[in-house]
């Protein structure tokens, strides 16, 4: 779990501080600047002209001026937020020209600030203007044709001699939030200043942010850094619109009609690219299906809103646009929240965050999200800040997200480093295992040699009519078949073990293997006069020789053993020779399936008679080698082993 990980004892935690600490005077002296220019920003707002502020609903968007002066309007604070709608919203504002005021400062003219810069249109009145009329602004019209040009919308008026209400009337697709204030033009200037200085810093982060991602998914190859550098981007290019930065940037010969449009889809490509990212991080986690796949069909939305823009219904893909921002943290929490991921590794080799700091991060971006967007939606009370909310909240999920990636790849980085190790560690172990088994072949083939030899002479001058001498015999072949068999398992283990294919006959191969076993006597055979094949003889002999061996050792004492030997047809419709060999159980009863061919298994009753338990074994590796297959059918009478062997030579079916 995340915080028995980041205990203080612990080496994730030294880690995490250690990572963390190259980034904290950076952090420190931005965050130090920001506030800065925010506090700079605030002071710098006294004097404000505006001492009143109302406003009234036009639901149908009929009102004049005239008109609107002789209804009843309802007081707000600072800024004023009515959500998305196609109503018309008038305010009214009372100048006061003589706040804050020194006796000996010239009387100039003030200017109306209005902020964000994505209202469509906003027309002021003044009754010091003749016809009322003083002018209108907004993204209906082109930002180089404005009086006053600037990342904001700026409209000069009189400072007049006594208190006065102007009027502004307020219609935007966008959402309808809008703060004013009436400056001088000394401290608009100001303003102004420190303004650009903090929309710089953040379109400067963002695009950093973007660089850094863009940077680590080309030297890690990691898609879900690649996805982060695409959110940067939409992110910058919202930032870019939302500020009025890209009103200053605005060619002459540009319609303002494209630039209000690229503010919309600039707004839903930013939702968009915070999808994409989130989709492409929390895959790794292997969300519940259901969870993924909600998360998959919300990525179309954006698709959708950009048709609806296309289309000309702007309000709609705007209002849409909110809403996913309401619902889509709640997918991305369930996503987190239903991963498999951690389960299935138990933490070993898993994803390189824990569970617990994932579904944190997501609880914390859910907040930041819900609170930006109830905010655009004019859900809560309004202030100057407000309007920015959606810059504050990509900014701060950015910084989020670059720590959560840097802790990631560090984790990533750290389990990396560990397998290598243990990859290596490996390495040793194997070829240590491989020195030691070569060591140990040529001490038995050393041993069998110097032990072959005199067994050899021994058989050649022992006198078999001598006492004893038939079991001395069988003892010595006893012991020659146990040499034979531990160099045959070296072989295979090793795998050295290559059949030397020639004609040969089956039958033949068969009458020396039943003439060579423990009990030729016991043996019936059945088989054909010849059965030619292509295989190595040797290696034939030992598996027909072993079964044999088992057969005669195993089965009931006095019984017979049957050998049958046929040729029929295989699974390809290829003809196949085939070998079953089957006898009663005695004490030792049937071998257990599972483990009949395994190195070195013997039945528990058999362990009264000598053997290695390797006899079975080299017969099914044997097989195998010439591309044959053994295989154990017992029935409820006798125990049966069937051999069959590929026929590569010409012969007919039994």
């Amino acid at each position: 779990m995340f915080f028995s990980q980041l205990r203080p004892s612990s080496p994730h935690f030294s880690a995490f501080i250690r990572l963390l600490r190259w980034q904290t005077f950076a952090w420190v002296l931005l965050w130090a600047l920001l506030w800065y220019g925010i506090g700079g920003l605030q002071v710098s707002q006294a004097p404000d002209y505006i001492v009143e502020r109302s406003w009234l609903a036009d639901p149908s968007g009929q009102l004049q001026w005239a008109a609107v002066q002789q209804q009843a309007t309802k007081p707000f604070r600072e800024t004023l937020s009515r959500g998305y709608g196609t109503g018309v919203v008038w305010m009214r504002l009372r100048i006061d020209p003589h706040v804050g005021l020194a006796p000996s400062s010239p009387p100039d003219g003030l200017v109306l600030r209005m902020r964000p810069a994505y209202l469509d249109e906003v027309v002021v009145f003044d009754p010091l203007v003749p016809g009322g009329r003083v002018g209108a602004v907004g993204d209906l019209y082109h930002p180089r044709l404005d009086v006053m040009q600037g990342p904001n919308f700026l409209m000069p008026i009189a400072r007049g001699d006594a208190p006065r209400d102007i009027w502004l009337r307020l219609t935007s697709t966008s959402a309808r939030q809008i703060h004013m204030a009436a400056l001088d033009r000394s401290t608009l200037d100001a303003e102004v200043l420190r303004e650009n200085l903090l929309v710089s810093l953040y379109i400067g982060l963002l695009m950093v942010l973007m660089v850094w991602g863009l940077a680590s998914s080309m030297v890690y190859r990691e898609g879900v850094m690649a996805a982060f550098a695409v959110m940067q981007l939409t992110a910058g290019l919202f930032g870019l619109s939302s500020t009025g930065m890209l009103r200053v940037l605005w060619p002459l010969d540009w319609s303002a009609h494209t630039l209000n449009m690229l503010g919309s889809m600039f707004s839903v490509l930013a939702v968009f690219g915070g999808m994409l990212f989130h989709w492409r991080f929390l895959r790794e986690f292997q969300p519940a299906r259901w969870a993924i796949g909600l998360l998959i069909g919300m990525l179309a939305l954006p698709g959708v809103n950009l048709v609806l823009l296309a289309l000309g219904h702007v309000l709609w893909a705007l209002q849409i646009n909110v809403l996913n921002i309401l619902l889509v943290p709640l997918v991305f929490l369930m996503c987190a929240a239903t991963g498999r991921a951690w389960a299935a590794n138990n933490g070993a080799g898993g994803p390189g965050l824990s569970q617990r700091i994932v579904v944190i991060f997501y609880l914390v971006f859910l907040a930041i999200l819900v609170l930006s967007a109830i905010a655009t939606l004019g859900w809560l009370p309004a202030t100057e800040w407000t309007i920015y909310l959606s810059q504050l909240q990509s900014l701060v999920s950015s910084v989020l997200l670059l720590l959560l990636l840097q802790y990631r790849a560090h984790i990533l980085v750290k389990q990396h480093h560990q397998a290598l190790l243990t990859w290596e560690k490996a390495s040793l172990q194997v070829a240590h295992e491989r020195h030691m088994r070569e060591d140990q072949e040529k001490l038995m083939a050393m041993l069998a040699h110097e032990i072959k030899t005199p067994l050899a002479t021994m058989h050649l001058r022992l006198d078999g009519d001598a006492k004893g001498g038939q079991a001395m015999r069988k003892a010595m072949r006893d012991m020659d078949g146990v040499i034979e068999r531990c160099l045959q398992t070296l072989r295979i283990g090793d795998r050295r073990l290559a059949p030397r294919l020639q004609g040969c006959d089956l039958v033949t191969i068969t009458q020396d293997a039943v003439a060579s076993c423990p009990q030729p006597g016991q043996v019936r055979l059945d088989v054909p006069a010849s059965l030619p094949l292509e295989t190595d003889p040797q290696l034939l002999y030992l598996v027909l020789s072993n079964l044999l061996e088992n057969a005669c050792k195993y089965s009931a004492p006095g019984t017979p053993i049957e050998l049958h030997c046929s040729v029929v047809q295989g699974p390809s419709a290829q003809p196949v020779a085939r070998l079953e060999l089957s006898n009663l159980p005695g004490r030792a009863g049937w071998p257990d399936p599972a483990q009949v061919f395994d190195k070195y298994y013997r039945a528990p009753q058999a362990q009264r008679q000598s053997g290695t338990g390797l006899g079975l074994y080299l017969v099914n590796n044997l097989a195998q080698a010439l591309g044959g297959q053994v295989t154990y059918q017992p029935d409820a009478t006798v125990v049966r082993f069937v051999l069959t062997l590929p026929a590569t030579l010409p012969i007919a079916l039994s």
